[in-house]
């Protein structure tokens, strides 16, 4: 299985139109699957039916994966005129038995298919591929509700989901008592940042979701809008931050059942 944030499925389809009429060519990082980093790799056969990547680039790209402690997990390329199948040149050049081989084809532009293959000795497997959904999380300061719930989706629901999250008035913080609870149940958010939208504008959304902070809330662009009614617990107790840590994941998992 593949996953990949929505923006890596949309980084390699502009490539592929950007370089047509020939195929273009990268590499997949990351770990166990989950794509983390894409390298658009030059394509030195320029050729709509073929590609090989350039050599010290490849070198300088499998330096890099190595010192950010990740893995080549994937090789993919575009087909321009065909569908997302290997070819006998594709099935010839899969030197890399662990790996996963994506094809991109843009025979229809305004469609383009993904598919993602092991191939070993010339044997061909299909397997999955998730692009995920990504959500934004909104609330004022972008240090209580939104840091939990981005944190609760990236580490319980990560592979369907990507969780962002802002606040229309960051405090520039994230509050000790979300930090504390959310250990509680494993997850670490000290890491987290209080963000404005500004870090978050040029991102496509599936889902908007404001956290009871009503008209102070701007109206964000997104394919689903949804208003969440979760008390702020700035300045409450822990016993009610629990209590707001809980109904976050209760209306998560509503969500994506």
């Amino acid at each position: 299985m593949l996953i990949f944030k929505k923006e890596f499925f949309e980084q390699v389809v502009r490539q592929g139109k950007r370089e047509l009429p020939n195929e273009c060519c990268g590499i997949f990082a990351g770990k166990e699957g989950r794509v983390e980093k894409v390298y658009e790799m030059t394509n030195t056969d320029k050729s709509p039916s073929t590609f090989f990547m350039d050599p010290k680039e490849q070198l300088r790209v499998m330096k890099e994966i190595r010192n950010l402690g990740l893995e080549m997990i994937g090789i993919y390329h575009s087909h321009v005129a065909s569908p997302a199948y290997p070819s006998g040149r594709d099935i010839e050049l899969a030197f890399y038995p662990e790996v996963s081989y994506v094809i991109i084809s843009l025979r229809d532009k305004d469609n383009p298919e993904i598919r993602s293959f092991k191939i070993r000795e010339g044997k061909i497997e299909e397997e999955k591929v998730i692009v995920r959904k990504n959500i934004l999380f909104v609330c004022v300061e972008n240090s209580c509700r939104s840091q939990m719930a981005e944190a609760m989706v990236n580490n319980l629901y990560w592979q369907k989901y990507f969780a962002y999250s802002a606040g229309s008035k960051p405090s520039g913080k994230v509050d000790s008592l979300a930090i504390e609870v959310m250990r509680e149940i494993g997850i670490d958010i000290s890491h987290q940042r209080s963000k404005g939208f500004d870090e978050v504008k040029n991102i496509e959304f599936d889902y908007v979701i404001t956290l009871g902070c009503g008209d102070i809330c701007p109206v964000y662009p997104a394919k689903h809008r949804i208003d969440w009614q979760i008390n702020d617990p700035k300045g409450k107790s822990i016993e009610f931050f629990r209590k707001i840590r809980d109904d976050i994941h209760k209306k998560i998992r509503e969500l994506i059942a």
